[in-house]
């Protein structure tokens, strides 16, 4: 399969490949080759959850969301959830669970979302990169609960990670 890149960027670059078709011909795409990134559940305690407003220049709205960021080059799942729970929040995790991972828009980038919940938090100085404009808001399930069922949550790996969380914790209390 070919494989050339199209564009370069800070985060991701651009590659056209040709993939085959049924009959053995050739179609061109274009995918969004990304290094990875993490969302972070910060959990306070079994009520109560780390929520970011976080503008989004993207889609130029202000969205709430769990905390996440991308991925350094070969830098391990783990270490990118704890920096950025760092730098959105700046909160710190005692206990940082790895919990699941999934593709954020598979039908255009390779970008593989790891999901982890952190937990025993201990609040501190955030270090939000310049640019970034980040308020934390604590919430209750209930609180996010409602907001699902307004459709509040716009972003697609909040709602993977409220959902898949709010499942662990019933699992864990049961």
């Amino acid at each position: 399969m070919a494989d050339r890149i199209v564009f370069e960027g800070i985060r991701f670059n651009v590659h056209e490949i040709d993939v085959p078709t049924a009959d053995g011909s050739p179609i061109k795409r274009h995918v969004a080759r990304h290094p990875g990134a993490v969302v972070i559940a910060p959990l306070l305690d079994n009520d109560r959850v780390v929520l970011i407003q976080n503008t989004r220049a993207t889609v130029g709205k202000t969205l709430m969301e769990l905390p996440a960021g991308t991925r350094e080059p070969n830098e391990a799942a783990e270490v990118t959830a704890a920096r950025e729970l760092i730098e959105e929040t700046g909160y710190r995790a005692g206990k940082l669970t790895r919990a699941l991972q999934f593709y954020a828009s598979p039908g255009i980038t390779d970008e593989l979302m790891h999901l982890f919940i952190a937990e025993d938090l201990t609040e501190g100085d955030h270090a939000r990169e310049a640019g970034e404009a980040i308020v934390n808001r604590i919430t209750t399930w209930a609180e996010i609960d409602a907001m699902i069922d307004r459709g509040e949550f716009e972003d697609g790996k909040t709602l993977t990670g409220l959902l898949w969380v709010r499942r662990w914790l019933d699992r864990q209390n049961r």
